[in-house]
């Protein structure tokens, strides 16, 4: 009785398949096999098993990264085929040589559609997409491979007509799904989810990449409701598409959706992977549930993770966040192979908690420092306000690194000293230092902040010069400069002159129109942006409603609000809010700003309050002010405006034995306040405000 062979067998004796791509005559057949030579040497058979086995190995050497043995090999070979030229341009492409790569396939007697594919994938990887596409254009036959590369390439450099243009060469049969794929990833990368979506609906032939891209896409701009919806009608789900829908839930801060929608993959034994349970990590890391996180570390313990140092250093990050020093540190000292980012995990940890000190010494524990190390201690002795041993560390640091110098110019940002932060800014060119986008964002929000004009025209150069002018970034920040610095013109003009805006550009305009109270262009934008396909996230909402609150345009910035979460399915965050209550307050709606404090889903911030505070200031409204004040209160008790604002209120209403009450409560080092009491007087039936 035959048995049927072993796969393990046929993994061992079979090609590997990543070799097959290089055979394109290679063809499944159900016709007879050709008649066994019954002369098993003969100089034709002999040849082809001396072409597939040195090939082979090319191919095998190439992957491995070892392009040496690879040149080796081919350089040995006494006959060689178009798949020998093709195995070795393709080892040098995924070595990242591109130069040499080309000089392989200036070289080769014959090429194949796999050799000219391989060539403009070595192009793209290295982002010379122009020379990628002189290629591209030149290739003889193209197939599906090489238009899908192609728009592709394109859509990673945000050059989404060029991707469309490639998209529209393409022919339908070959468009689906691997076409269609890249230029929806394409689209979802510059910001326009509507175009991503009416691509994926006209697709006629999808993939779970497919279906997974339209899912990541929803979440990364903030539609969570519409990525599940997606999830939920996906004819086949893999790990990828479950985490990307757990990590929208986390990145939204719906922790207890990502929470069951985990539960849910573990019920349906869909087998993790370590991304899904970094993931799991951050979200129990940013919702503070340090209880599941010890669970989570149990399942990595059981499916035998424990030693993968990318999930132990999420580890530390987790119990590091959680204040949990000793554990992080305990886990630490566990871990049997500590690279570079354990320690910079842990060093980063002791800093997010303000333990200064711990984290320098074991800074200097550390049997290697890299960029990271040092660069970390800068910062953070930046932010507990030390400049002085931020700079010392600085100056000693070997092989500074345009990160290191950004961190310093920002730590004097941080620390309000703009002066000293461009003064290092100007030292950091001296030095032949090359600024990146970073860089020139934090130097042009010094300027901002100095409303330094001319500076900042003198940046903008030099941002162009160094060809940083079309990085969202930088753009981004340029608006933003221009906007303080009351130059609405050339901040305008700068928005202008971009072709295809991203998300990022168009919220920074729009928030410039906010703050000068230009209403009616954020709102001219904000319609224009949706009929180019752009959908709109948390920022640009927030942009929009400071608008309307500034002009007093109560009905538009309430529709905007509404519209958030029904038609966008975006849930307000507190600034949102705030800007709704200054909104209807400055409007004298405090009844309506009050009731809306009372709806939101979670605790009201400070802000909330004190816009409401302020609102009342306005109106001279005494009764909202003591709710408000004694909102603000609860929450920061040494909170002086609040204190400053009701007492004079309280003296302006002729109540000036109350005001001085709450000045002299104001002045009192000792003063403690009682939660459970309050001198703002409540309606006892509504928990309205009343005279009293």
């Amino acid at each position: 009785m035959l048995r049927k062979p072993s796969p393990h067998l046929l993994s061992e004796t079979l090609l590997p398949l990543q070799s097959l791509h290089l055979y394109p005559s290679i063809r499944l057949s159900t016709s007879p096999p050709p008649p066994i030579s019954t002369n098993p040497t003969s100089p034709r058979s002999e040849s082809t098993r001396y072409l597939v086995v040195h090939n082979t190995q090319i191919a095998k050497h190439g992957r491995n990264g070892e392009i040496r043995e690879a040149q080796s090999i081919f350089d040995a070979m006494r006959i060689r085929d178009v798949v020998s030229w093709t195995a070795l341009l393709t080892a040098y492409v995924d070595a990242g040589d591109a130069a040499t790569a080309r000089k392989v396939f200036d070289e080769m007697p014959k090429r194949n559609a796999a050799s000219w594919n391989a060539m403009i994938s070595g192009y793209l990887r290295a982002s010379k997409v122009t020379d990628a596409y002189e290629l591209f254009v030149r290739m003889p036959v193209k197939n599906a491979v090489s238009f899908g590369a192609m728009i592709a390439g394109f859509a990673k450099c945000s050059m989404i007509r060029e991707a469309e243009g490639v998209y529209d060469q393409m022919p339908m049969r070959w468009r689906d799904p691997v076409g269609s794929n890249a230029l929806i990833c394409g689209y979802l990368r510059v910001g326009k989810l509507d175009d991503a979506v009416r691509v994926f609906g006209a697709m006629k032939a999808k993939d779970v990449f497919s279906w997974s891209s339209m899912v990541d896409g929803f979440c990364k701009y903030g539609s969570i409701f519409d990525a599940r919806e997606v999830f939920d009608v996906m004819p086949e789900r893999n790990v990828v598409s479950w985490t990307s829908m757990i990590r929208g839930y986390v990145k939204a801060g719906m922790w207890e959706d990502g929470f069951i929608l985990f539960l849910d993959m573990r019920r349906e034994s869909v087998r993790v992977n370590s991304t899904t349970l970094s993931v799991m990590l951050d979200a129990c890391s940013e919702s503070s549930r340090i209880g599941e996180g010890v669970q989570i570390h149990g399942i990595i313990i059981v499916m035998g993770f424990e030693s993968d140092a990318f999930l132990g250093n999420s580890l530390i990050v987790m119990y590091s966040r959680a204040g949990l020093r000793i554990d992080s540190k305990r886990l630490f000292n566990c871990m049997k192979r500590k690279d570079m980012v354990s320690w910079n995990s842990l060093i980063n940890g002791y800093i997010q908690h303000d333990a200064i000190e711990e984290a320098y010494e074991l800074f200097e524990m550390m049997p290697e420092k890299d960029a990271v190390s040092w660069t970390s201690m800068v910062v953070g002795f930046a932010n507990r306000g030390c400049m002085g041993e931020s700079v010392r560390l600085f100056e000693h640091m070997p092989g500074k690194d345009e990160v290191a110098w950004t961190a310093i110019v920002s730590g004097f940002i941080a620390n309000g000293d703009n002066e000293s932060a461009l003064m290092w800014f100007n030292r950091m060119v001296q030095e032949s230092y090359r600024p990146n986008s970073i860089t020139l964002s934090c130097v042009l929000s010094a300027l901002s902040g100095l409303a330094y004009l001319n500076q900042g025209m003198q940046v903008h150069a030099c941002g162009l010069k160094m060809g940083l002018g079309l990085n969202v970034t930088v753009q981004s920040s340029l608006i933003s400069m221009y906007a303080k610095c009351g130059n609405m013109g050339d901040a305008y003009r700068v928005f202008s002159w971009i072709s295809e805006p991203s998300l990022v550009i168009i919220n920074a305009m729009i928030t410039a129109f906010a703050q000068h109270g230009l209403a009616e262009e954020a709102l001219k934008l904000f319609v224009k942006m949706q009929a180019d396909g752009y959908r709109p996230n948390y920022v640009t909402f927030l942009g929009i409603l400071s608008a309307c609150a500034h002009a007093g345009f109560v009905e538009e910035g309430y529709n905007c609000f509404q519209s958030m979460s029904t038609i966008y399915g975006i849930q307000p965050g507190p600034d949102h809010y705030t800007c709704m209550v200054d909104l209807l307050g400055r409007a004298g709606m405090l009844y309506e700003a009050l009731e809306l404090i009372k709806s939101i889903p979670f605790k009201p911030s400070s802000d909330v309050w004190g816009a409401l505070l302020n609102a009342s200031k306005i109106h001279f409204n005494l009764e909202y002010a003591k709710v408000a004040a004694k909102g603000l209160l609860e929450l920061e008790p040494n909170n002086a405006t609040a204190y400053a604002v009701l007492s004079n209120m309280l003296s302006s209403a002729g109540l000036k034995e109350e005001g001085e009450n709450v000045r002299m409560a104001m002045q009192s080092n000792s003063f403690r306040k009682n939660p459970g009491y309050s001198w703002i007087i409540l309606d006892k039936d509504t928990n309205q405000p009343s005279a009293g």
